[in-house]
């Protein structure tokens, strides 16, 4: 990557290369720096990019060098509507902007003149704000916080601009899923555990709403059949033993203006499916100890990793109710016939942690071959728990031997089976396969059924085996 600095003629070109064998640090020190920096020219093309602008821009920074203006408008994930304005006048600026997933940026310009006063460049420091109010927080705050607040960081939303334009199977998800939501039908949300049904679904919400309307995940999977009544409908004061003195809002209402998103609709008992099957048809809601309904304005989305279809023929789920959901039936693929989307998801997931780790994490391209390969039957959250392992087991360099067993083993029974079984290392390794495909057994099962512990029921085990032997992919 070439770093084309202001000059005369008999000023020799500088490289930006990233050790110090030029003699030159200077340049590369860039790298070093959390804000992203980038220089670029009168002819409106890109000299010098750093780390940090690469991957805030979601852009490729050794191809992003000589790349024109026009090319950075179109494919960065930071809106630069206003920031390519303020280059082309070549004015100094200071700018507020967003990316896809509304994540905050202060860029400001600042023009740089050569020594002959007529050649310039502008540059170009960008800040992301949540960053920096996180720097900000645990400078004044006298203490250290958790390095690794990972999976509750809003900034984990997906770039969907950037996985549509990658996958041609969840672009047409997303398609299908804005036809409906703007015509009113329901959408249900089919797929495996950790596909991304619950980010499907709030960007679902968002496309249809402002962000600021009620998002709702209800995930009934996890309410106690004997407190489901109470907590998705509400009640009234003195109810039941135990009630609140002023009642209680059920999650329903909550969800008023705004969306209603059902995950895991398959775990409702069935005792409470006709009540829902009621505010589904008119829209009111009815409180547990009154008998006078309250209209709601409530868009539903439901989402299961379960078969409907074969529940209804078993009696488990009522028929009505799931014609009621399933308006507009939409598969969310597994991570293994998306592959398109692991190396995207493997920078992007990489690219928040940096921004939580105290010093920068790389991947390494053996390592990273291997994250390619695998077959993630967690899907993305497997992914994301993949690389959140690796920034705890690497300290700078992440390489093969700090990847999880699972992906190590998975990939031995591969292609790497193969050459194992021409020096005889098979045989060493039987332990190692038996245990990868008791594991796969182990993950089929919770993924179809839900969780580990109707898993272990079904497989005729205690929930501690199942634990123990998943331990692995956190």
């Amino acid at each position: 990557m070439s770093f084309k600095a202001p000059r005369d003629e008999a000023q020799p070109k500088v490289q930006s290369e990233r050790d110090a064998a030029t003699g030159d640090w200077s340049f590369a020190a860039f790298d070093a720096l959390s804000d992203g920096v980038i220089l670029i020219s009168d002819a409106l093309e890109v000299e010098f990019v750093n780390r940090a602008a690469a991957s805030m821009n979601g852009l490729d920074g050794q191809a992003v060098t000589g790349m024109h203006l026009s090319e950075i408008v179109r494919q960065s994930s930071i809106d630069w509507t206003a920031i390519s304005e303020a280059v082309e006048v070549g004015k100094k600026a200071e700018i507020f902007s967003q990316n896809s997933n509304g994540r905050p940026f202060l860029t400001s310009l600042r023009t740089v003149r050569g020594r002959d006063g007529r050649n310039h460049s502008i540059l170009i420091s960008q800040r992301d704000l949540e960053v920096f109010d996180h720097i900000r927080r645990k400078a004044t705050s006298g203490h250290s916080e958790n390095t690794f607040r990972f999976l509750n960081d809003r900034g984990l939303r997906p770039d969907f601009a950037r996985q549509r334009a990658l996958s041609t199977e969840l672009d047409n998800v997303l398609s299908k899923g804005e036809r409906a939501i703007s015509q009113g039908a329901r959408v249900l949300l089919l797929g495996e555990s950790g596909v991304g049904k619950t980010e499907v679904a709030r960007y679902l919400s968002h496309f249809l709403n402002e962000k600021t309307a009620p998002f709702v995940h209800v995930n009934c999977g996890a309410i106690p059949e004997s407190l489901f009544e109470s907590e998705v409908f509400g009640y009234e004061r003195g109810s039941f033993t135990g009630a609140l003195q002023g009642g209680k809002r059920g999650l329903i209402e909550e969800a008023d203006g705004g969306m209603l998103f059902l995950d895991e609709i398959g775990e409702i008992p069935l005792t409470v499916q006709a009540k829902l099957l009621k505010f589904l048809e008119d829209g009111t809601v009815q409180r547990i100890g009154t008998g006078k309904p309250k209209a709601v304005r409530v868009k539903v989305i439901s989402a299961t990793n379960r078969d409907l279809a074969r529940m209804v023929d078993e009696g488990r789920f009522r028929k009505d109710l799931y014609y009621r959901l399933a308006v507009i039936p939409l598969e969310v693929c597994p991570l293994r016939r998306t592959p398109q989307l692991i190396g995207h998801l493997v920078d992007r997931f990489l690219q928040l942690i940096n921004q939580r780790r105290l010093g920068r994490l790389d991947i390494s391209p053996t390592c990273r071959e291997k994250l390619l390969s695998y077959a993630y039957p967690g899907n993305i959250r497997e992914l994301h728990n993949i690389i959140q392992h690796l920034s705890v087991s690497a300290e700078r360099v992440a390489d093969v031997k700090h990847l999880p067993d699972t992906v190590l083993l998975e990939n031995a029974a591969g292609p790497d089976a193969e050459r194992a079984r021409e020096d005889g290392s098979q045989y060493a390794a039987l332990k190692e396969r038996v245990r990868a495909y008791e594991l796969q057994i182990i993950e089929d099962a919770i993924a179809r059924l839900g969780s580990k512990r109707k898993a272990a029921e079904a497989l005729g085990v205690d929930i501690g085996t199942i634990v123990r032997k998943t331990q692995t992919r956190h």
